[in-house]
């Protein structure tokens, strides 16, 4: 904060408060217009009122009480107080430049600290998740233990709009990719002699890997992406401050009807994914290299096992947790500003897809240690 106090031909400032990087530009401005001054003679300027600091303060001030005195005019330091005594020792040994008139920023004291900000922000984020996610399962224990509570129109609409409209652009890919893997798999084979043993291979690498993770990589992209910007723009229309104004429970209203919808009905998607998938295991593998259906699912039958079902279905709910959670939490961190609607949109996706590698590969390694 600057204040001043003029009397006669002396003009006298007072500084207090933080004086660093965070000042406003529009008191800098005043502070300028005041320094330069030429109707005043003498110039007395106060630091005992001052909290924080920084050099680019220094500079500034060692800067206009050099050219106060190549004027010829009178300026007094007051400097009583611990910190007001180290700015005068700082005053009086840094050397700068007289016709250097802009500061000179510190690049990398700015690149330390916007680290250190980062970094801050990073923790705050995951400490914020955190909590997140535990107040998320306090009111779902709540929701199961009284179902009363359980929004099941907005359940519906979710696995509707989120669910049921994504399924045929899952089933083409699943379709396109499990096709594909199966010829490839074929391919490399049919040069060992044994393109037959690409059922028993395509068929596994399916059902655990390929049909889960097409649906994760869909619905993250379509679901994760969408809840963040329906919360984000809830934010920026002011509506989630007026359901906190009626004390509506922002969870039970905004979070637990989509967490619900795609725990619920993602292991649907991932059965249905599975059989498209295979489906087109089949018709590539017929087209590519005459291996008719009724061997393949002979060979289905015969060597795939049922835990290979049943890993892709486990995994499931929590890949949907996972979708969930971060499309809504990122949700509830967008700015007022459409900028910020785009970027944490953005970001969430990219979060979701990375939670849900991370899964599948925590799973993977409790599934081998476990021989399932």
């Amino acid at each position: 904060m600057i204040d001043s106090i003029v009397n006669s031909q002396r003009l006298t400032i007072n500084l207090s408060g933080n004086l660093s990087d965070k000042i406003k530009k529009s008191e800098i401005v005043a502070l300028e217009l005041m320094l330069d001054s030429t109707e005043f003679n003498e110039f007395i300027i106060n630091l005992d009122e001052i909290d924080k600091f920084d050099m680019s303060f220094i500079i500034f001030l060692k800067y206009y009480i050099d050219k106060i005195k190549s004027k010829n005019k009178q300026i007094n330091i007051i400097a009583n107080t611990q910190n007001a005594k180290k700015i005068l020792e700082f005053l009086e040994n840094v050397d700068i430049s007289k016709e250097d008139s802009k500061i000179k920023e510190n690049y990398i004291k700015q690149s330390i600290s916007k680290l250190g900000a980062n970094i801050a922000d990073a923790i705050h984020a995951a400490i914020d998740f955190i909590n997140f996610i535990g107040i998320l399962q306090y009111y779902l224990f709540l929701s199961i233990t009284n179902p009363k509570k359980i929004k099941f129109r907005a359940i519906s609409y979710h696995i509707y709009h989120g669910v049921l409209t994504a399924m045929p652009i899952i089933f083409v890919v699943s379709f396109i990719v499990g096709g594909v893997i199966a010829y490839q798999g074929a391919a490399t084979l049919q040069r060992m002699g044994f393109p037959q043993a690409s059922v028993e291979m395509t068929a596994k690498l399916t059902l655990r890997e390929i049909g889960p993770f097409v649906v994760a990589l869909i619905v993250a992209g379509r679901s994760a992406s969408s809840y963040t910007a329906q919360i984000g723009v809830m934010k920026m229309t002011e509506e989630i401050s007026a359901m906190k104004t009626m004390n509506f429970n922002l969870l039970n209203f905004i979070v637990l009807p989509r967490f619900i919808a795609l725990v619920v009905s993602f292991p649907l998607m991932v059965f249905l994914s599975d059989l498209v998938s295979i489906f087109g295991c089949m018709i590539f593998l017929k087209a590519g290299f005459n291996i008719s259906f009724n061997d393949y699912i002979s060979q289905f039958i015969e060597f795939v096992e049922i835990n290979s079902f049943w890993t892709g279905i486990i995994k499931a709910p929590f890949y949907a947790a996972v979708i969930a959670i971060v499309g809504c939490f990122v949700g509830f961190r967008v700015k007022n500003s459409t900028q910020s609607v785009g970027e944490k949109t953005t970001a969430s996706v990219v979060y979701a897809l990375f939670g849900v590698i991370l899964v599948n590969a925590i799973f993977s390694l409790i599934f081998t240690e476990l021989r399932f």
